[in-house]
């Protein structure tokens, strides 16, 4: 078979002209044409165009005909292989803030168990980051862009800015094994912005939930207890317990087994995706049998106007309206009580922490640490039960 030459496809008649290699022209008319690629995989026969004549050149159709032999020695599809290019293309010049979206709703949303999480996120992202990164194509931002969204509010708002960038190096790796960005990860703290900002953990102002001085809790107690309040009671066993307010206003009775007197905490529940264990004291069963005998809803303390649980605020809410003249809130409590048993109880470190559901920060100690502690923290818990209802 005579190959094509140059010269000759300029002077070709109308029709279709084989070149070799399952390289083909179908010439229109005088001079132009359509280069196309045939061939045949698991049995069947396929065609591909390769572009125009004369904008793709003799030489250049020769190339991709020769980069498509290679993939069926290889036993790729080159159409396949050709769509998925241009799906990839098409991820890779989305902006910033459409692979952001993608991010959280694919990967991130479901392990989320506060909503606020979310919303956080989006905000964040729409109010500092997008602004700057959606100028450009996302496979085309660099390290300066992650400077440009961070400086103007890395020292003024470092903690928004810390977990901003926390987030726009987990979007960007997220989009690295997808291959939608090629590069080395520009939010990346070590490999790029160690070097360029300052230190948050140096700069940052930490604030701390205000808490109730634990000499106080007593008093405190005893004038929820004057009060017949959904909010009082979710609020007393907040404080018993040790728990999180999404935990306790997501509790159901189905959760407590009160022969046992255990209260079993489901991992969707916990903010480490942990199931959860926590020892009931006394007061803490007398408590939810007294919500199990006001209605027969799943929720602990749940809102007879919805049906639902109690609102997420409607703690703090009672404590600023009951307690005016106290700058508490309702995680305070926590470090109330984990104040008190490092200061007042030979308790161990472990079992504190495990009493506030805390992960050990040692992944070696966690590795050989297999025990929850379970007896110790129902001492614990009953020590601080005699102490809060003193």
């Amino acid at each position: 078979m005579k190959r094509l030459n140059a010269k000759q496809i300029l002077a070709l008649p109308i029709g279709k002209y084989h070149d070799g290699n399952g390289l083909y022209l179908s010439i229109n008319s005088p001079g132009r044409g359509k280069w196309s690629f045939r061939y045949t995989i698991n049995k069947k026969s396929r065609e591909m165009g390769l572009g125009g004549f004369p904008d793709v050149s003799l030489f250049q159709a020769r190339q991709h005909a020769l980069s498509n032999k290679q993939l069926l020695g290889k036993k790729i599809d080159p159409i396949d292989e050709k769509n998925r290019a241009q799906i990839l293309r098409q991820q890779q010049n989305k902006k910033f803030s459409d692979i952001a979206d993608i991010y959280i709703s694919t990967k991130k949303k479901d392990e989320w168990t506060n909503p606020k999480s979310e919303q956080q996120w989006r905000n964040t992202i729409a109010t500092y980051a997008s602004p700057v990164l959606d100028k450009k194509p996302f496979i085309d931002i660099n390290n300066d862009d992650i400077v440009e969204v961070l400086l103007p509010i890395w020292t003024t708002k470092t903690e928004t800015a810390r977990r901003l960038q926390q987030r726009l190096f987990r979007i960007i790796t997220f989009a690295k094994v997808k291959k939608w960005y090629l590069k080395e990860n520009p939010a990346s703290w070590h490999e790029h912005l160690y070097h360029i900002l300052p230190n948050p953990f140096k700069i940052r102002k930490v604030k701390h939930h205000p808490y109730l001085i634990h000499d106080n809790i007593s008093r405190f107690y005893i004038e929820l207890c004057e009060l017949n309040l959904l909010s009082t009671y979710a609020l007393r066993l907040l404080i018993l317990t040790i728990t999180r307010t999404s935990e306790v206003i997501k509790s159901k009775f189905e959760q407590f087994d009160l022969d046992k007197k255990i209260w079993t905490l489901p991992y969707y529940n916990m903010k480490g995706r942990k199931e959860h264990t926590v020892p009931l004291s006394n007061e803490v069963i007398s408590i939810i049998e007294l919500m199990r005998k006001k209605h027969n809803h799943d929720y602990v303390f749940t809102n007879p106007a919805t049906g639902r649980h109690i609102s997420n605020g409607v703690m703090l809410v009672f404590i600023k309206k009951k307690f005016p003249h106290l700058k508490i809130t309702v995680h305070g409590f926590r470090a109330t009580f984990r104040t008190w048993a490092e200061e007042t109880g030979n308790y161990s470190h472990h079992a504190i922490e495990f009493c506030l559901a805390h992960e050990l920060p040692n992944k070696v100690e966690e590795a050989y640490l297999r025990s929850n502690l379970i007896e110790q923290r129902t001492v614990i818990l009953k020590d601080w039960e005699k102490y809060v209802i003193n």
